[in-house]
């Protein structure tokens, strides 16, 4: 759930992840999502692309963990989104992020690597309009959703997002994010300003005739060993980065990872939507 006043504001690109030992050839990803409604919250909010796999917008979260293998030989996809807007439009929203999400990569291809930063940026400009379209039909004051997303191609993975959901990457024993929060974080500590969420300055749902939609792309060599972390802010404000950490180092299976994350978040108050995706790189 955000605060979906607008902001529009530029801001320094983040500094790149070294690269270290290059993988080559194909690997395989072992992958895991869950998805809660929380202890607060009625509505569930959030979605996600689990290698083509979504909940439906009337959801209550997943009854069990996604538990999956997938070769590297194909391109995959997965992705987090965090839905807002009054009633029940926040799990249309992110419904929508989803679904549009699907039909984008089933119908359109990359060309080559050099194009897949654009290749990603046109998804995130066609899961917008597909929003802003149905915010218009519903006649909603507002309607929108957040998009961070892995993907993975051959041995590199690029990332990507739009709003505040978040990816992290476990490399060498240190977890360091590799997305970029799209909000006025900075504008709030330039300002002394306290005592509020920082609002969102991008979203997919914005009007394409007055917002241009700027996703975060950058683009990683893939390490045998790295673990990924994609979340919504039910996991990333009730969870030190100490403990995922701590967690991702020491628990064995994605699988488990995501429950251990699931309990951790509900543990500290739950007081929104939750869903984790842990994917690992294999030979």
């Amino acid at each position: 759930m955000h605060n979906c006043r607008f902001f529009e504001l530029r801001w320094k690109k983040p500094m790149k992840m070294m690269n270290s030992i290059i993988m080559t050839g194909f690997g395989r990803i072992s992958a895991a999502c869950g998805c809660h409604t929380g202890r607060r919250r009625k509505n569930n909010e959030d979605n996600f692309f689990f290698a083509g796999r979504y909940m439906t917008s009337d959801n209550n979260g997943l009854g069990s963990i996604l538990e999956k293998s997938f070769s590297l030989k194909k391109d995959r996809f997965f992705a987090v989104f965090d839905g807002m807007g009054g009633g029940e439009y926040g799990e249309i929203a992110s419904y929508i992020a989803a679904k549009a999400t699907e039909q984008y990569l089933n119908t359109e291809e990359a060309a080559n690597l050099a194009g897949k930063k654009d290749y990603l940026e046109k998804m995130c400009t066609h899961v917008n309009d597909r929003i802003f379209k149905e915010t218009l039909r519903l006649n909603a004051e507002m309607m929108g959703s957040t998009l961070a997303g892995l993907y993975f191609t051959g041995s590199q993975v690029w990332t990507v997002n739009v709003g505040d959901s978040r990816c992290f990457l476990l490399r060498d024993g240190k977890l360091q994010q590799i997305s970029e929060d799209q909000t006025d974080e900075a504008y709030m500590k330039e300002n002394g300003i306290h005592g509020r969420k920082p609002y969102l300055t991008q979203y997919m749902g914005m009007d394409p005739e007055e917002v241009r939609v700027l996703p975060y792309a950058d683009c990683l060599q893939l390490k045998k060993g790295d673990r990924f972390l994609i979340c919504s802010d039910g996991v990333s404000d009730m969870v030190s980065i100490e403990f995922l950490e701590t967690m991702l180092l020491q628990t064995q299976s994605p699988a488990k990872c995501v429950d251990t994350i699931l309990v951790a978040a509900l543990e500290a108050g739950g007081k929104d939507n939750i869903t984790a995706i842990v994917l690992e790189i294999n030979r």
